[in-house]
């Protein structure tokens, strides 16, 4: 993976899981979703961007779970949940699409995946972390 690619996924996962853990009951298997992401994405900092099999695996994984988390999410966010789902299944598909021995077709694919979301993922980011850091955060007196 590219620099910028890292960049993103950390962005992204970074913006998303602060502060999150247990919530309520309604909420609970969102927010048990958020945190076994947040555990995925952490294991794929250890991937090498050299490693195209690895790479692979780590963006399926992570794809995987965050479709989870769109799946678990209350519906007053399920919307920007679902379209970070779409951003990262776009990501891996980039990926998956072309050669890590091709890295200008890959950059354009992934271009072209950011491009498709450019619009929305930043504010979808936003309203998704700020409502995991309020449903999953535990109370000040926890």
């Amino acid at each position: 993976m590219t620099a910028a690619n890292y960049g993103v996924l950390a962005l992204l996962t970074t913006a998303l899981f602060l502060g999150c853990g247990k919530g309520p009951d309604p909420t609970a298997n969102f927010c048990e979703a958020v945190v076994e992401l947040k555990e995925i994405d952490r294991l794929s900092f250890d991937v090498s961007p050299s490693d195209d099999p690895a790479v692979r695996g780590a963006l399926a994984q992570t794809a995987a779970q965050t479709a989870r988390v769109a799946r678990e999410a209350p519906i007053e966010i399920r919307g920007d949940a679902e379209v970070v789902a779409a951003f990262v299944s776009a990501l891996t598909h980039a990926f998956n699409d072309t050669e890590f021995s091709e890295p200008i077709e890959r950059s354009a694919a992934i271009g072209a995946a950011q491009q498709q979301f450019e619009v929305q993922l930043a504010e979808s980011i936003e309203n998704l972390s700020a409502f995991v850091a309020r449903t999953c955060s535990p109370a000040p007196n926890e």
